[in-house]
């Protein structure tokens, strides 16, 4: 009892590990009470990206938004319906893919319901598990994985941050259970739990002298992964290039791009792979640097949700047309009952 509470009380000095309902309710204020006003819409911020459920906030496939991305800037992708009862067909397809693969829901964020599969198996257990139509990927090898935040508020792309994702790494010393080095890991003390999970039944297992291990697989605040804004990225180079690709989509003025690359030298140069592609929701990470304040977190925030403000009223001034009160609620309410109603198991396994 007496650790669980010193545990809560450490988390109220540690900002970043707020959950997010509490570090965000300012902005949830700002949006309801001066986006809105100003705009005199509630939901204003559809107009940000208008082609896009609710400005990519809640709603958006993410399959829709895949299949307007490039071939060559993106994995090989299967969409899967929850209705599809042809494992034996689905399992062919997803074997072209070559294991392993991702698997994430159409419709969710924040690493809601992604998994890594390594085999048939991991993926008939998935498909057993879940009820939601979801979208299968070729897992990408690439060491390095960031985010691109990008406006267009004058007719330009602009990008406002990227933030490199350092995964938890774990390096044997020929004496220390996975556990232990894991525990080690001052960072991972709130998300410990997650990780073991990834870990299972090698907890116990001594990871020999030298050797690298990396529990998890995606570049997840809440998996233990570290952030570092990485300005000096932010070249000119980059921009035409982004700027280039966010055209060839045609869907964004506001966007996140989460993507990973062989070299930053490659990233310059606009060779990546987008592995997803966030609207208005897409938080700009590169608060979470170790350097960054709660003060200076903020300021980024409203900075990025003024810019949202500033295009979404461009664009209703030009005639863009956002959801009215019901319509925008129906799409919020619709959007939380998918993601729940994909806990339930389709099948008995």
């Amino acid at each position: 009892m007496t650790r669980k509470l010193l545990h809560k009380i450490d988390i109220l000095w540690n900002w970043r590990y707020w959950p997010m309902e509490v570090l965000y309710l300012p902005l949830t204020l700002y949006i309801f009470f001066i986006g809105s006003l100003r705009t005199g819409r509630l939901f204003y911020f559809s107009a940000a990206n208008p082609k896009v459920s609710l400005g990519g906030f809640a709603g958006d496939s993410k399959m829709a938004i895949i299949d307007r991305i490039p071939d060559y800037l993106k994995p090989e992708t299967i969409f899967i319906s929850k209705d599809d009862t042809d494992t034996e067909g689905l399992l062919r397809l997803i074997g072209k893919l070559g294991f392993p693969v991702i698997a994430k829901p159409d419709i969710g964020e924040g690493g809601f319901l992604v998994k890594k599969l390594n085999n048939a198996d991991d993926w008939r257990q998935y498909h057993a598990s879940y009820t939601m139509d979801y979208v299968v990927q070729t897992f990408v090898h690439d060491p390095i994985e960031l985010s691109i935040h990008i406006h267009c508020l004058d007719g330009k792309l602009r990008i406002s941050g990227i933030t490199e994702k350092e995964l938890v790494t774990l390096q044997g010393d020929g004496v220390s259970t996975i556990d232990q080095l894991l525990l080690q890991q001052k960072h991972t003390r709130y998300c410990r739990k997650k990780l073991r999970k990834f870990l299972q039944d090698r907890l116990s297992e001594v990871l020999p002298a030298g050797e690298i291990l990396k529990p998890g697989y995606m570049g997840n605040w809440n998996y233990g992964t570290r952030f570092y804004a990485r300005s000096e990225w932010n070249t000119e180079e980059l921009r035409a290039a982004m700027e280039r690709i966010n055209d060839s989509i045609g869907l964004f003025e506001y966007a996140r791009y989460d993507v990973k690359c062989r070299s930053v030298e490659a990233l310059l140069q606009g060779q990546m792979t987008i592995l997803e592609i966030n609207g208005v929701k897409g938080e700009p990470i590169h608060i979470y640097d170790p350097k960054s304040t709660l003060w200076s977190a903020y300021r980024e925030i409203f900075r990025h949700w003024e810019w949202i403000l500033k295009i979404s009223s461009k664009n209703i001034r030009s005639g863009t047309r956002c959801p009215g009160m019901r319509g925008g609620f129906s799409i919020l309410i619709r959007h939380c009952h998918q993601q729940q109603a994909s806990l339930k198991p389709k099948i008995p396994l």
